[in-house]
């Protein structure tokens, strides 16, 4: 049978086993109120009897007293007990028989806080049968007749007696003998009696009654104990057979099954797989793990193959990475005195046109060389893994200005229109590996001036998706569906007859690899004859510090001004203060220590500086507060504040923002973010060798729009500006170069 049914089969039996023992135990419990309600009847219906019984004494024993003592307050008692019994008056609470032992003192009054109701009408709403009703009515007639007597005897106690209408309206003096004999008289005894006749003929028809019922729900009871018993024992022997069927059918089963598998999948396939006699789910599952283990022996076999085949390739690849080394050394030896004597032939001036034109051929003939060697081991360090990033801090924008300067030259022989386009929303200051991102534009921009006769070329740099996008679009010779994805293989070109290019067909294999490295990918869209788009992605971290791209050395940077500056340097550690202060001493800028913040209110109190930089963490007064106190002050409110902390912590950061501070430096600090920020807060003048190499260059090609340009770009003085911007209008572009 399968397990399914099976399954179904004991699910069901055992359902229809719990519902019979449900409805078992449920009539049992009927049967349990039953009878506790027979014992509450059969209480109830003795408590009736018993008020009944027990007004009568109470009665009696106010009225002896009452003839005895001729004390009110019995005579009170008495006449509250019949207006109690009759209905007249609310019931105390706790009535019971020795209610009234308690009010035998004077002051002490009966308490009538429960309900209202007479003792005919709690008998009748007791359910009894009207036999038993009317002996507890005649019982109560009865006792009414003895209250007749009672209250003759507490009237003559009183003088009044009855006249011959049967009415107390005849006073004499009060017969205390006649109320005595009244009391204690055979007629009162016999009333007496006649009380209790009825009483104990109902107690005995009641007995009767109440005894069977109880007998028979004890009977049932009984009865529905013993089938509950034998329906719940029946049902543990059913739950625990279903659950020994279940174990020999699917648990152990399935745990052996589990360990097999365990143990193929450590790849010990010499582990036996286990039998199993019952042709279902299980046996099922056996038959597959069968098949497993002979796929896995297979798989096995192929891996083993496999790591041959690696190891031969490890080797192969190892002995060509030898090879390379080899080859790139032994080419590059010659190559350096190829290169370097044809360079010093260029400069000699004992040749002709002729062998100048030999040399130029030599010289690109070699580089051309090189680069192939420089192409090929960039792409063997790839396929082997050796190429790591190494991210830094850069300038984004100085970083592709460079790139283009690098071309526009290049381009503008060709005559083409060269043009690069940064969105407002790109960020500056960037986390990458700024080798690899240029080496990627290089070697696109290569390819579109190379391929490129006429039109323009453009690159787009957009920010989307926290991923840098670049957008590199030509008007060349384009490139059809078919060679699209060839491109990007190792040593493939596309030939043509209109261009032929010379190359190794790595630059493309090379640049997707490493904007893959980078953590992106390209794209290309191309129509033959109309041009090509190479879109590629590259992740990337914004980051905080002010960077500068173009290392600033001592002699590249002066700072010219007549007044000497100022800087106020504060930090508690004396090395830390040492090392700005030489830095800034290099270009004779005078500066002044303070340990800490009060300190430095102290010396500003007194000293007039052009910038502080501020530690953060000081003794006595820290950065924090003193920083908020310079801006609460007029007087120092507008003194720049640079921030120069090893804490780095963007909460650090914004907290010294948000006081008001001009900028943030992070420890350990680099002399030329020093040096730049010294001269765009303190408004003076830096000039770098590379801008006047700009400007140099532009006066080369008679370029007046580049150098008004790079004069709107850098900090110079608006007389030197003014004095330059005149000599561009009058094409004096040779007298420039003294006023750099």
């Amino acid at each position: 049978m399968k397990l399914k049914r099976l399954f179904v089969l004991l699910l069901s039996i055992n359902i229809f086993a719990l519902i019979g023992v449900v409805l078992i135990v449920g009539e049992y419990q009927h049967s349990i109120k039953k009878l506790q309600f027979a014992y509450e009847l059969q209480h109830k219906s003795f408590i009736l009897a018993d008020q009944l019984r027990q007004s009568s004494d109470d009665l009696t024993r106010m009225a002896r007293t009452y003839v005895i003592t001729a004390n009110k307050k019995f005579e009170d008692q008495f006449h509250t007990v019949l207006d109690i019994r009759n209905g007249k008056v609310k019931r105390p609470k706790n009535y019971n028989h020795i209610y009234w032992d308690f009010l035998t003192l004077d002051g002490e009054n009966a308490i009538l806080n429960g309900e209202q109701k007479s003792l005919r009408k709690l008998m009748q709403e007791s359910g009894f049968p009207q036999e038993e009703l009317s002996l507890l009515y005649k019982s109560a007639k009865q006792s009414d007749d003895l209250t007749h007597l009672e209250t003759k005897a507490m009237n003559a106690v009183k003088g009044i007696f009855l006249d011959k209408n049967g009415k107390y309206t005849k006073k004499g003096k009060p017969d205390l003998k006649l109320a005595a004999q009244i009391m204690h008289s055979d007629e009162y005894h016999q009333a007496k009696i006649n009380i209790m006749k009825p009483i104990d003929s109902f107690y005995q028809a009641f007995e009767k009654r109440t005894k069977k019922f109880v007998d028979e729900a004890n009977a049932k009871v009984k009865k529905l104990e013993s089938f509950a018993s034998v329906a719940i024992f029946l049902l543990i022997i059913l739950v625990l057979f279903s659950f020994f069927i279940l174990l020999s059918r699917i648990v152990y089963p399935l745990e052996t099954l589990k360990n097999t598998m365990l143990q193929l999948s450590k790849n010990d396939m010499d582990t036996s797989i286990p039998q199993h006699q019952y042709t279902d789910e299980v046996g099922d599952m056996i038959g597959s793990v069968e098949v497993f283990k002979a796929n896995g022996l297979r798989l096995i076999q192929k891996e083993e193959n496999l790591k041959n085949a690696i190891k031969d390739a490890e080797f192969a690849n190892n002995s060509k990475s030898i090879f390379l080394a080899n080859m790139s050394h032994e080419l590059r030896t010659p190559l350096n005195a190829i290169l370097g004597f044809t360079s010093l032939l260029e400069k000699s001036k004992n040749i002709n046109t002729q062998e100048k034109e030999n040399l130029t051929i030599i010289k690109n003939s070699g580089n051309h060389l090189l680069s192939i060697i420089n192409e090929i081991l960039e792409l063997s360090k790839i396929e082997v893994g050796k190429i790591e990033l190494t991210n830094s801090d850069f300038d984004l924008y100085s970083m592709i200005e460079e790139i283009k300067m690098m071309f526009i030259s290049r381009f503008e022989a060709k005559e083409l229109h060269f043009e690069i386009d940064i969105d407002d929303n790109v960020p500056q200051y960037i986390q990458s590996d700024q080798q690899r991102l240029k080496q990627i534009l290089i070697n696109l921009f290569g390819n579109a001036l190379k391929f490129t006769q006429k039109g323009y070329v453009k690159c787009a740099v957009k920010y989307q998706h926290n991923k840098l996008h670049f957008v590199v679009e030509d008007t060349g010779m384009g490139i059809s569906k078919k060679y699209q994805k060839k491109i990007f293989k190792p040593f493939e070109q596309i030939s043509s007859n209109k261009f032929t290019k010379n190359g190794t067909g790595l630059g493309l294999a090379i640049t997707k690899e490493l904007i893959s490295l980078l953590g992106g990918k390209i794209e290309l869209k191309s129509e033959k004859g109309k041009g090509s788009i190479f879109t590629f992605t590259i992740k990337f971290k914004k980051t905080d510090i002010e960077y500068i791209h173009s290392k600033i050395e001592k002699d590249e940077i002066y700072i010219k001004d007549e007044k000497k500056l100022q800087i106020l340097v504060a930090d508690d550690i004396k090395e830390n203060r040492d090392l700005l202060v030489q830095i800034l001493e290099q270009y004779e800028i005078q500066t002044i220590e303070a340990k800490d913040g009060q300190e430095v209110l102290d010396i500003l109190d007194t000293v007039d500086v052009d910038l502080v930089f501020m530690d953060i963490i000081m003794p006595n007064l820290d950065g924090y507060e003193t920083i908020q106190i310079m801006k609460n002050s007029d007087k120092l409110n507008s003194i720049p504040i640079v921030v120069v902390s090893a804490n780095v912590y963007e909460e650090d950061k914004k907290k010294a923002l948000d006081l008001g501070v001009n900028s943030f430096l992070s420890k350990p600090i680099n002399t030329d973010i020093v040096m730049k920020i010294v001269a765009r807060y303190t408004k003076k003048e830096i000039l770098t060798d590379d801008n006047k190499q700009k400007i140099k260059n532009a006066i080369k090609r008679l370029d007046s729009k580049s150098i008004l340009d790079i004069l709107e770009s850098i900090d110079i003085d608006n007389k030197r500006k003014f004095q330059i911007e005149n000599l561009v209008k009058e094409f004096r572009f040779d007298e420039i170069i003294k006023y750099l």
